[in-house]
């Protein structure tokens, strides 16, 4: 992040997307997915950026950051190597700011877990919790052979599911994300049997409705997010003691309720 802002100030004439692409060595499909989960606008003066990028040093979240991954890869080793990338987080985004307690994460597909954090003290506990769901992708990922091209929308659900239980059992309750309270457990069995079960197989970006929402298709908002936790619950129910090792290992068809 200083590399870049030290560009900016550096080549003040030059495409801000282009230092931002060369710099991080990233391609206009990375940086759309990044953009897509909140990093800071490329365009914000730098002046605001700099404060941004030093409140963050501050708080040392970078270093928080590798703690927990230190301490989960003790815990629960993975054989893939773990890397993560931390941005700041555009602090337009009152979506994330507002719904998501200022931090944004996903884990693509090679393994890295990806942030975007909004620089203030009150993120710290909402950020271990997202390390630790974002660990759990990391985890099921490589213990499966699922893939981009043939993960399903059953998958996805358990994914989900499984991530926020990871969290559940190894933080406790205080820190769940707000998925799980998208639905009741009601309004979830209702959905999972109207709708979703008959269309767990579905491929692809159509899967994506299904897990946000979407007015148009009657869908509700995080539907995917709470109905996977519940599916992972309702097995915990019928199979009690079965451990977050075993679970992260089982295929996404052992779960249909």
């Amino acid at each position: 992040m200083e590399t870049f802002l030290k560009a900016i100030a550096s080549y003040p004439g030059t495409s801000r997307k282009d230092l931002f692409l060369e710099i991080f060595n990233l391609s206009e499909e990375e940086l759309e997915t990044r953009s897509f989960f909140g990093i800071f606008h490329l365009e914000s003066e730098i002046g605001i950026l700099e404060s941004q990028l030093n409140k963050m040093h501050s708080l040392t979240y970078e270093n928080f950051i590798k703690d927990e991954l230190t301490l989960l890869c003790k815990e629960f080793p993975v054989s893939k190597a773990i890397e993560f990338e931390l941005f700041i987080l555009d602090e337009q985004d009152q979506f994330v700011r507002e719904k998501l307690g200022g931090v944004s994460a996903f884990t693509d597909w090679s393994g890295k877990l990806f942030f975007a954090v909004f620089p203030d003290a009150q993120v710290r506990s909402t950020l271990k919790s997202v390390i630790n769901h974002e660990y759990h992708h990391h985890w099921r990922m490589h213990a499966l052979t699922i893939t981009k091209q043939n993960q399903t929308l059953m998958d996805r659900l358990i994914l989900e599911g499984l991530a926020e239980h990871f969290v559940e059992i190894r933080l406790g309750d205080a820190y769940l994300g707000p998925y799980k309270d998208a639905l009741t457990e009601q309004q979830a069995k209702d959905l999972w049997e109207s709708t979703y079960k008959l269309c767990r197989t579905e491929l692809g970006g159509r899967t994506d409705v299904y897990m946000f929402g979407s007015k148009e298709e009657k869908l509700p908002f995080w539907g995917g997010y709470s109905i996977g936790y519940y599916l992972v619950k309702w097995y915990l129910e019928k199979n009690e003691g079965s451990s977050i090792e075993y679970m992260t290992s089982l295929s996404s068809e052992n779960f249909i309720f």
